[in-house]
């Protein structure tokens, strides 16, 4: 589904089915306006009019496939249209996180045309991963993985589900494109890294297969994929929620200590990153065993965290390649990428994974 097709006909159809409207009451009219930042999906704010005065919402937001037709087949590829939905459909109504709430959701069987109807959370804040955040922020951020992760941590429950547990034919998958793909964003990009970032990337590149690994060794749970500041709102309903988590269409049935490095490596300033990091990992610990999370150390927290520093790196750069080209997209995949390997460096993430240095002759 796409903007073009949205009008009063359908949202009333939507309304009437889900019981938010009565027999007499209608859909008359309606405002289609783009919002966010999204790079796979398209989504807009819907104001609403109503004959006669209905008690339902005067706004929603629409999530829609792509206009763009490199971010549509990236979509549908990498499933994300079809995560999001299975997200909704199936896991939402089962953890504390705070998400919008949906209201419809449907998808075709190609697994591209997909709507989600979801609540308008205005007035509130959107992050920004290239502006960061502030302590009390990411730590907010760290309370709702936990919640996100808990529920699940372990578990098997979730094993076999067709549009979530691809995390095996996922991974390979990187693992055989990722050489590529860090051959052309550094075609794009090189100049605006430095040499041992360059060096370090290439070495994770050759040795991905034992990041892969290593995540197969780590606890496996309900992981967002892509939870940055970009994919949260702050002070939804005017504060009411302090943060609400958006943007489904990467999860996964994987290790959920990869979202908390992922975050706190792409949110912070790195001199703050290092000055609070041991607490934000500590405050993440003790909510998971709050939640009842149970045979996981803190030195065990601490090991996968420093491998999964690397999280940002393969988003970063895979995703410049998959999704349509923007300023802002260059600028962010480059802060993710340069991010990913000062954190890595500060976590010796590539000495836990074994990785071996090389330099790259092109640098030397």
């Amino acid at each position: 589904m796409h903007a073009i097709d949205l009008c009063a006909d359908w949202l009333d159809q939507v309304l009437h089915a889900r019981g938010l409207l009565g027999p007499r009451d209608r859909v008359t009219d309606l405002t289609i306006t783009p919002i966010g930042t999204g790079l796979v999906a398209d989504s807009y704010q819907l104001g609403v009019s109503y004959s006669p005065e209905a008690r339902a919402p005067g706004t929603f937001v629409a999530k829609l496939t792509s206009d763009n037709e490199q971010s549509r087949a990236a979509g549908r590829s990498e499933l994300n249209y079809a995560r999001e939905v299975g997200f909704y459909r199936e896991i939402a109504d089962h953890l504390p996180v705070r998400v919008p709430k949906c209201l419809h959701c449907e998808i075709d069987s190609n697994n591209t045309e997909f709507v989600l109807l979801l609540e308008d959370l205005s007035p509130a804040r959107a992050g920004n991963q290239l502006a960061g955040c502030s302590i009390n922020e990411t730590v907010l951020a760290v309370e709702q993985a936990a919640r996100l992760h808990a529920p699940y941590w372990g578990s098997t429950e979730l094993q076999g589900k067709p549009w979530l547990d691809i995390s095996a034919t996922y991974w390979q998958r990187f693992a055989e494109m990722m050489p590529g793909w860090y051959e052309g964003f550094l075609l794009r990009y090189a100049d605006r890294l430095d040499r041992a970032d360059i060096e370090l990337g290439q070495a994770f590149v050759d040795d991905i297969a034992t990041y892969y690994e290593a995540m197969e060794a780590m606890p496996y749970t309900v992981q967002h994929g892509d939870f940055r500041p970009d994919n949260v709102l702050f002070d939804a309903h005017g504060g009411a929620d302090p943060l609400v988590v958006l943007d489904w269409q990467t999860v996964l049935y994987a290790p959920g200590v990869v979202d908390v490095a992922y975050f706190v490596g792409g949110a912070l300033p790195v001199d703050v990153r290092r000055a609070h990091e041991e607490d934000l990992l500590r405050k993440y610990y003790d909510e998971l065993v709050g939640l009842g999370v149970t045979e996981y150390t803190p030195r065990q927290l601490r090991d996968d965290y420093a491998c999964a520093t690397f999280h940002n790196f393969v988003i970063g750069v895979a995703a410049s390649m998959l999704v349509e080209r923007t300023e802002r997209g260059d600028d962010l995949f480059v802060s993710m990428v340069g991010n990913a390997l000062r954190h890595a460096r500060d976590r010796d993430g590539a000495g836990r994974l074994g990785l071996t240095h090389r330099t790259r002759p092109d640098v030397a």
